[in-house]
This record gives structure tokens, C-alpha cells and sequence, in this order.
């Protein structure tokens, strides 16, 4: 077995030398970290991870949390964090894991079997244990779109979000909304869907319109065929609603646009849609839809860029939130 002593007599330089190339180590100079790679390709040389983590207690993992990952929501802040790792030289990488709503259980396991350095949680509030467990054990959190006191927080301005969605239906001439919403199956709204509903509330209470909260419809797994479903549901109630907020997403969006064109419904004469999000794809419908706009991309590019600089100790961990702003982007289905 080719062993980092047999790269070193190779290349010519020192054992110690070698493993600060391969970590792509500053102290190296170009020169001589061209050397080590060129005299480890040759040898078919590949380092040891597990033998360097039982020495260094470290992982080199960033795990990945959510209750699932097959949402938009989590396949965006993934393809950030895709973009992350390709563009930094790091010897870290992610591994996924889900919860399937049991956070607590999941979150102890990786924190004391020792799977990952520190974790990006996705849309999960963790409880204040399990805050101080990570603390205690100095494992760095960062929570994505839901509060957690004592960790870092990246959370977009959902309520500001649904305002805006909410307002320009009215503006349009809209004058009985609804909304559709997510986490049905949750005792208590997560912290999106809760603030979606209520700058939607509060938009509908500024203008001085009546809202039938029967005109509140809840789907679970975010999914294109539980938008069909809720159009469905719409016509049976046979309400006379002429403007949709889909806080559920624009996936959802999509399956209610399709269905309402399959029931000859005419968008947006006889009924607007706004959702939520702006996903590639929401430009692409027919017709075009209305959404706002969140950098989830972006975050999750910064998230895993973050938590890099504070496992190599190039960053203080301080717990404190930042906060991405929502845009309005404005298409057809209006």
C-alpha cells in the first residue's frame, strides 16, 4: 500500500510537507505543491480521512439537516451550497441528513456519534437542549428559515414577502383572496408559513377587505399534484375566489395554474395567482407566474461558505441573524 512516506521520497521533500499540500496549506508554494499532486497521481495516492480524523477528532463533514429534501426550498439552498464547494479549495464536504420530523433524535445522534463538524439545519427550529448541546461540544449551527436563540440565523422576510404578494392582488383589482399554505400536518405553522399568513392577513386588514378564513387551504409535502388537488377543493367550495397567494410555493402554484386551465378557467382574467419563491421554472408556465422572489441560492452559497471559516477558525462563532429581503417579480398571472 502506497503510503504518504512513499509520495514524500518521490517528490523529494518531507512527509509533513506533503500533508500540507495535499491540505493545500498557504505555506506551500506553487512549485512545490505541483510536485506532491504530480508524485501522488503517479503513486495512485489517496489519503487516509479516517486514520487523519481518529488523530485530529475532526470530520471534515458539514451535515446538511431538513425534515426532507424534496422541496424547492431545499434542492435551491443545495445547489448554493453545490456552487460553494466547487468554487472554495476546502477539504470539507457535506452529508445529508433527515429527520423526517424527529429533529431532536437526528440533531443528538450527530453531535455525539461525532458524523459532522458542525451543521446547516434547513426550515428545523431547534429545541434550546439541543442549542446548548452544540455549544457545549463547540459544534457551529446555522439555521435556515426558522428562529433559533443561541445559533446563527439566516431568515428571509417572509411576512414583507406576503404583503407584497398580497397587496399587488388587491391592487389588480382582486377583492376575494386566498391562500394556500403549508404544513398541515404540523401542530404549529413553521416560522415561513406562519409569517406568510400573516402579512397576508394584515394586507387583506389594511385595504379594508372581508376574509372567509374557510378561503385558507392547507397542503403538506409541497408537491405540483397537491396544487391540482387544492383547485379542486376550490371549485367544490364554490366561493367565487378570484386571486390565489400560494405560500405553499411556486411548485404548488404551477399544479393550481394547471388544473384551472383544465377546468377552462382563464388566468388572469377570471382569476390571479401570485407564489412564492420564483424557482427557474416560474417563468417558464403558461401563463407566467407572478412570485416573490427569495435568494436561496445565494443563502445557501453563503451558509456553507460561513461555516468553512468558522471550522478553520477564520471566523469568530458569534450566534446572530441575518436577514435577506424578498422581491417582487411581477409576470402574466396577474
Amino acid at each position: 500500500m502506497v503510503t504518504i512516506k512513499d509520495v514524500a521520497q518521490l517528490a523529494g521533500v518531507s512527509h509533513t510537507t506533503v500533508s500540507l499540500a495535499l491540505r493545500n496549506s498557504p505555506s506551500i508554494t506553487a512549485d512545490t505543491k505541483a510536485k506532491v499532486l504530480a508524485a501522488a497521481k503517479k503513486l495512485n495516492y489517496h489519503p487516509n480521512h479516517l486514520a487523519r480524523s481518529l488523530v485530529s477528532g475532526k470530520t471534515y463533514v458539514i451535515g446538511v439537516v431538513a425534515n426532507f429534501f424534496s422541496s424547492t426550498f431545499e434542492m435551491e439552498i443545495l445547489k448554493g451550497i453545490e456552487q460553494s464547494i466547487r468554487s472554495m479549495e476546502t477539504e470539507y464536504t457535506i452529508n445529508l441528513f433527515g429527520t423526517l420530523e424527529k429533529n431532536d433524535q437526528v440533531l443528538t445522534d450527530i453531535c455525539l456519534g461525532k458524523h459532522a463538524d458542525g451543521v446547516i439545519l434547513l426550515s428545523i427550529s431547534p429545541s434550546k437542549e439541543i442549542i446548548k448541546l452544540y455549544s457545549d461540544n463547540n459544534c457551529p449551527m446555522i439555521v435556515i428559515d426558522e428562529k433559533a436563540e443561541g445559533a446563527i440565523e439566516i431568515v428571509m422576510d417572509n411576512y414583507h414577502g406576503a404583503y407584497m404578494a398580497t397587496e399587488h392582488l388587491i391592487n389588480s383589482g382582486r377583492k376575494n383572496l386566498a391562500l394556500v399554505i403549508g404544513d398541515s400536518n404540523r401542530e404549529e405553522l413553521g416560522l415561513s408559513q406562519k409569517e406568510r399568513k400573516e402579512g397576508f392577513l394584515q394586507a387583506i386588514k389594511d385595504h379594508d377587505l372581508s376574509f372567509n378564513p374557510r378561503n385558507i387551504f392547507y397542503i403538506e409535502d409541497y408537491y405540483f399534484e397537491e396544487g391540482q388537488v387544492v383547485f379542486k377543493r376550490m371549485q367544490r367550495y364554490g366561493s367565487d375566489i378570484d386571486g390565489i397567494f400560494c405560500a405553499a410555493g411556486d411548485i404548488v402554484a404551477a399544479g393550481i395554474i394547471l388544473e384551472a386551465k383544465t377546468e377552462h378557467v382563464n388566468i388572469p382574467r377570471e382569476l390571479s395567482i401570485v407564489g412564492y419563491d420564483d424557482v427557474m421554472s416560474s417563468s417558464l408556465i403558461d401563463p407566467p407566474l407572478t412570485s416573490i422572489r427569495q435568494p436561496l441560492f445565494q443563502i445557501g452559497k453563503n451558509a456553507y461558505a460561513r461555516m468553512v471559516r468558522l471550522l478553520e477558525g477564520n471566523e469568530e462563532y458569534k450566534p446572530n441573524k441575518f436577514v435577506y429581503e424578498p422581491q417582487l417579480i411581477t409576470r402574466s398571472s396577474v
